[in-house]
């Protein structure tokens, strides 16, 4: 039986992503895709499964790196299960405890990420409060000053003269 390929375009379509993005999922995932002999990016039903994949894991927020460590363990784990018989089971059971694991280090990743975040708002609202009482403290210096010099005498010189 022959292997149906599918263009770029239609993959596309079929997923409901852009092409740049299966190009750059390609890029940064080290993925294999078949190309013909002009250079044409052909998948195949692999390929196809694949990018669901690599779309779902990426809809519950794993960033590409995560992604392709989860690829590497699924290709490993298939390439043990491939042997033995009674570990096709056992194998896909490690590559879903892996990917939830994965998943749960993302979430707190994230959860981490969203935390520093409020602390810097936190810091960067103290900053300008500080630079505000600053900007208030000069104005009113300032605001002395000229007072000061359309009395006549400065500042300076009755602290001089004291």
């Amino acid at each position: 039986m022959q292997e149906i390929y599918y263009k770029i375009s239609e993959i596309s379509e079929i997923l409901g992503v852009e092409q740049y993005t299966l190009r750059y999922l390609e890029n940064s995932l080290g993925l294999k895709i078949k190309r013909n002999e002009r250079g044409d990016r052909l998948y195949s039903e692999s390929d196809l499964e694949t990018l669901k994949l690599v779309l779902q894991l990426k809809n519950k927020g794993l960033n590409t790196t995560a992604i392709k460590m989860a690829l590497e363990n699924i290709e490993e784990t298939e390439e043990k299960a491939l042997s033995p018989l009674e570990n096709k089971g056992q194998g896909m059971m490690e590559v879903v405890t892996m990917a939830k694991k994965i998943v749960e280090q993302n979430q707190t990743l994230l959860e981490q990420n969203r935390k520093l975040e409020q602390r810097m708002e936190k810091l960067e609202q103290k900053i300008d409060k500080r630079n505000l009482e600053r900007e208030r403290k000069i104005d009113e210096f300032l605001e002395l000053w000229k007072t000061e010099q359309a009395r006549g005498k400065s500042w300076l010189s009755r602290i001089l003269s004291k």
